[in-house]
């Protein structure tokens, strides 16, 4: 496999940024810096280190959260009190941790805001990771959105058309009205905060937001601040969804 992959394969975080970590000579092969993209490597016959640490290519670990309030999804954060990595499982640790013998480290797969609540997935498959973001690949996201005010039928065109902000078009693919001032909305690329900005242009402001499903996989009855292994049938599904190979590896747990 290509050294990106590789980096990504052993958790170091997605493709893209183990694209990075390679180009600016963080990488070794076999005690030697590669900086070349397109290098092969074979965790069974290359040493391959990041900044001086070996890597071993570990099995994959999918994990979903059902993310409250008041938590961010990010451990760069120096002022934050709650972080999602807090509600995890004991054997499971973030990028910027020290790892441990036993323990996996896992990234999160897109970002939910500190004021929005559900499924969030957390991995150590790189190149799912890179995938399930991607637009190409047309991974729908589900969400829960309860408005300030009722919704009008004939502002859907609006939001659906979107409009251009400087970080891109702004949009929303799909919209089911459940009552009046909740709706279902449906997503594929997501940018910051991307809902609640495409609702407040058109003068509603989003009380409550919840992601209740991520491609194949749905939230289902997972309480708040609880999560769970995805089971292998799951995992075969995610990665199909993006053209993955079913062949995933997973490590299986019982739910936390």
């Amino acid at each position: 496999m290509r050294i990106a992959h590789a980096l990504a394969t052993a958790g170091l975080g997605s493709r893209r940024k183990c694209e990075v970590f390679v180009t600016n000579g963080a990488v070794t092969v076999n005690g030697e810096i590669v900086r070349d993209l397109g290098r092969q490597v074979d965790f069974s016959k290359d040493t391959i280190a990041y900044r001086g640490k070996i890597l071993e290519c570990s099995p994959n670990v999918y994990y979903i959260l059902n993310k409250p309030v008041g938590y961010v999804v990010t451990a760069q954060d120096a002022y934050a009190k709650k972080t999602v990595y807090d509600l995890l499982p004991r054997q499971l640790v973030n990028a910027t941790r020290q790892g441990s013998r036993g323990k996996v480290r896992v990234f999160p797969v897109g970002r939910l805001d500190k004021d929005s609540m559900g499924i969030l997935l957390l991995t150590n498959d790189g190149e799912l990771s890179h995938r399930l973001l991607h637009p190409r690949y047309h991974v729908e996201k589900w969400y829960e959105v309860t408005l300030d005010r009722a919704w009008r039928p004939e502002d859907s065109g609006k939001v659906i058309n979107g409009f251009h902000a400087f970080d891109g078009h702004l949009k929303l693919e799909q919209i089911r009205p459940v009552s009046k001032r909740r709706l279902m909305v449906q997503l594929r690329e997501g940018k910051k905060r991307q809902i609640r900005r495409v609702f407040q242009r058109f003068d509603y402001e989003v009380v409550t937001l919840v992601r209740i499903s991520f491609g194949p996989v749905k939230l289902s009855n997972l309480r708040l601040g609880e999560g769970r292994f995805l089971t292998s049938f799951e995992s075969r599904e995610l990665r199909e969804a993006v053209g993955l190979s079913s062949n995933a590896g997973n490590v299986g747990h019982d739910a936390r």
